[in-house]
């Protein structure tokens, strides 16, 4: 391991998945992982292979909806190991959270477009919230949203709510980064394309496949994977990245830019 150890980096979501791949690979530069996730076990479960790979993290189980729960969770990481230096907000979702896949907006289901704002907008903005008042104070930090292509672009996939708040937290970064531009802050969001670790879900819409099926749509041939976005993640936060600020990055294997 080696990097900057005295760096402290908060990830949300980190239980599994994208967010265990960022986490991972944040911990191989030297930095400090608190691996958050709504469920203890998973938390305990990524921080702990983390350690036994001889890196550095604590788990840090937390709701990021509310910010009682986020206040009281930064707080134990500062005691612990130190204040957030790094926040990568990865927490999120689609028909998990509520994306209404499989259902256009014309059929969806009011309920339904709260459940994936309060978590996809409001939870990434209750967790910057928290942690930018301490890293402006300080003069230095780096935040990193982890977004998706939905947010800048139109599917075909009942994805409209899920779009619309990814186009919303794209948005507020974007205002944040010039807010904080002379603070040391930098903020940036990561748009992801088709995921591996999804590629298991295939679902139909119409007659069409999401999922597998739309591989031959990514020019690379293949579908992105977690440790692919870390690096990326990984040079967003670091020293040579700062010059870099209310950017996204498309990470998706060329879709984007093919269509």
């Amino acid at each position: 391991m080696s990097g900057n150890p005295q760096r402290i980096a908060l990830v949300t979501g980190a239980g599994q998945g994208v967010g265990r791949g960022i986490a991972l690979a944040l911990a191989e530069t030297g930095v400090t992982v608190a691996v958050n996730d709504r469920y203890l076990e998973r938390a305990e479960s990524v921080a702990g292979e983390i350690r036994a790979l001889g890196g550095k993290a604590l788990p840090a189980p937390f709701d990021i909806t509310s910010m009682e729960d986020v206040q009281q969770g930064v707080e134990k990481i500062a005691r612990e190991v130190g204040p957030v230096d790094i926040l990568v907000n990865n927490v999120g979702g689609g028909v998990e959270v509520g994306g209404n896949l499989n259902c256009k907006f014309k059929d969806s289901d009011p309920e339904m477009w709260r459940k994936s704002i309060s978590i996809d907008l409001l939870g990434s903005l209750t967790v910057l919230r928290v942690v930018l008042p301490g890293m402006s104070e300080r003069g230095w930090g780096r935040v990193v949203q982890i977004s998706s292509g939905a947010g800048s672009r139109g599917h075909p996939m009942g994805l409209a709510i899920y779009g619309a708040a990814k186009a919303g937290i794209e948005g507020a970064l974007r205002h944040i980064a010039i807010e904080e531009a002379k603070s040391g802050v930098t903020l940036n969001a990561v748009a992801l394309g088709l995921m591996s670790n999804n590629a298991g879900r295939d679902k139909v819409v119409g007659d069409k496949a999401v999922g597998t099926g739309t591989l031959a749509g990514v020019p690379i041939g293949r579908f992105v994977e977690p440790s692919e976005v870390g690096a990326c993640v990984v040079w967003l936060t670091s020293e040579p990245g700062g010059a870099v600020t209310g950017q996204t990055v498309h990470v998706n294997g060329g879709t984007y830019h093919a269509r």
